[in-house]
């Protein structure tokens, strides 16, 4: 998947970032009724999709809570030049990105009979 932010190199493929974090920003995202709290998740998810691309703070999940890290990315974000509308159209994507990633129980079920059955074998 993709996201476009002119300012931090135009279209740009978004890397998940770990598990716990994915469940972090999708948890908070769900229950997030306050604007300025979810302009906060859009720019800490782009933070955390492109950290490759070392343009924003990395994210340090023991440091910061998600909404403190996305604050340290909107300032940055909105440094650049990039529009609120801009960080919340690309930030959902980006939180979207990160809810397929999270395992449904189904599938961890699966993986988990599929390890027992391996371990059968030996």
């Amino acid at each position: 998947m993709k996201i476009t932010i002119n300012e931090i190199g135009g279209e740009t493929e978004i890397s998940p970032p770990s598990l716990a974090a994915c469940f972090e920003f999708v948890s908070l995202w769900s229950s997030e009724s306050d604007n300025a709290q979810l302009a906060r998740l859009c720019a800490g998810a782009i933070g955390v999709c492109v950290d490759y691309l070392a343009r924003l703070p990395k994210y340090r999940p023991v440091r910061h809570s998600a909404t403190d890290y996305g604050y340290n990315c909107l300032d940055r974000l909105l440094e650049m030049g990039v529009t609120p509308s801009v960080i919340y159209e690309e930030g959902v994507k980006c939180l979207s990105y990160m809810a397929q990633k999270i395992p449904t129980k189904k599938e961890v079920d699966e993986k988990a009979n599929f390890s027992s059955s391996a371990n059968l074998d030996i």
